[in-house]
């Protein structure tokens, strides 16, 4: 059955999905739209007109950790651990990356000193979180690269487009997730989720909007 992808150029959600795609090297299309002027389709075809959506034949599905744990379904061999227990856990850290993307955008968006320094605590909190668990292995959930992974591709993919402006190391501190940050970006499937140009273009997305941290 053919899959069809959906989402806009820079969208942080769906390179956790061209990831993981690439990487268990599974056959997909994808279309890029604006979200600006949305065309008719994609509002009656995603519930709520967000992306990523996936097509799955003419069937839609939304939210991008669902579209990865079908996409897992599809692999060879299953990137989740066999135990129910800890496929869930697994699933559990992958949501986790979601409060950090969000973060992630508060901290590089910010416009006064203190939004950025109270985002940049919000963030360090987060990394703290992680390190604890990198402490205890290479990648977030084992030794081994698994789905929870996937999700966090973006935070590390915007960081490394971000690196240029940066006056910081975000990552001080935190020396395990450094080192994580290098592996996952590192991963072949990653390094090919991006478009052409993105990092360009997610520089000037973010000093278009004039933030305090290229102000240090």
């Amino acid at each position: 059955m053919s899959l069809t992808l959906v989402s806009f150029n820079i969208c942080p959600y769906v390179l956790r999905v061209v990831a993981a795609l690439n990487h268990l090297k599974i056959p997909y299309e994808i279309k890029y739209i604006d979200l600006e002027n949305k065309p008719d389709w994609f509002v009656k075809a995603s519930p709520l007109e967000k992306v990523p959506i996936l097509f799955v034949g003419e069937t839609v599905l939304f939210e991008s950790l669902v579209i990865l744990d079908y996409i897992n379904t599809l692999a060879p061999q299953s990137l989740l651990p066999n135990d129910n227990l800890q496929r869930a856990l697994n699933r559990a850290r992958a949501e986790f990356s979601g409060e950090i993307i969000g973060t992630f955008w508060s901290v590089f968006s910010a416009k006064t000193e203190d939004s950025f320094k109270n985002s940049l605590n919000d963030l360090k909190w987060y990394f703290e979180k992680l390190e604890g668990w990198l402490q205890q292995s290479k990648f977030i959930f084992s030794n081994e690269l698994t789905l929870a992974d996937f999700a966090y591709a973006p935070i590390f993919t915007l960081l490394s487009a971000l690196k240029p402006l940066l006056k910081f190391n975000p990552f001080e501190g935190f020396p395990r997730l450094q080192e994580y940050y290098e592996n996952i970006l590192s991963i072949p499937g990653v390094q090919q989720s991006k478009v052409e140009n993105y990092d360009q273009l997610i520089q000037e997305r973010i000093t278009k909007g004039a933030p305090f941290f290229l102000t240090l």
